[in-house]
């Protein structure tokens, strides 16, 4: 999201075009903090129950925090504005179905246990997580739309361990959309009135 001045008279254009930047910049700052307060205030639709119980929590757009660290502000001497360059940030913005790229299914984390077996052994992906639990003596098996797990023997006794669902199997998710990079009326109130003052520095010199 982003603003521009789009028209400047041509007797203050040289003084307008090298004034105007700092304020601009300023804008830009001002833009970024505006998308982290919107994802920081909650953005609806709520998240499925699924998805609560795997994060732990009903906010939506919060997970690692990389999507609010990601957003940056960038400006010019007569625009400025704040994104990111995340690859799912789209999706997020936009809304829309995710479907597999080269695998026949999507394999949906399946409870808070998924997650901690992926930050314990770092792994980004299931197909990571699989490969990485498979070498640690974990076995798989399919049952419906449902990936379980387990352990091969545990302790002295040589018992198995106890079964989990480890993923949902899923040929598509329907995302929607949770808009988080717009201007709305208080972003555009506070952005004209900073523009108005730097204009009106600029002219006197003040800049």
């Amino acid at each position: 999201m982003g603003v521009k001045v789009v028209s400047r008279p041509p007797d203050y254009g040289k003084t307008l075009g090298a004034g105007l930047a700092p304020v601009m910049k300023k804008t830009a700052m001002y833009l970024q903090s505006s998308a982290n307060r919107k994802i920081n205030s909650g953005i609806k639709p709520a998240n499925a129950p699924l998805t609560q119980a795997v994060k732990q929590g009903s906010q939506t757009l919060h997970d690692s925090g990389e999507l609010t660290q990601s957003i940056a502000p960038h400006s010019g001497e007569l625009w400025a504005d704040a994104s990111t360059n995340l690859k799912y940030a789209h999706i997020q913005q936009e809304g829309g179905t995710i479907t597999p790229k080269k695998s026949g299914a999507l394999y949906i984390p399946a409870g808070t246990k998924t997650r901690e077996l992926m930050r314990t052994y770092g792994a980004r992906t299931p197909r990571a997580l699989i490969n990485v639990m498979k070498a640690d003596g974990y076995v798989f098996f399919k049952a419906g739309r449902v990936f379980f797990a387990y352990k091969k023997s545990t302790g002295k006794n040589g018992k198995r361990g106890k079964e989990f669902a480890l993923f949902i199997i899923s040929s598509s998710v329907k995302i929607p959309a949770r808009p988080f990079l717009y201007i709305d009326e208080k972003d555009e109130e506070y952005i004209m009135k900073l523009i108005q003052q730097g204009v009106m520095n600029a002219l006197k010199g003040k800049v």
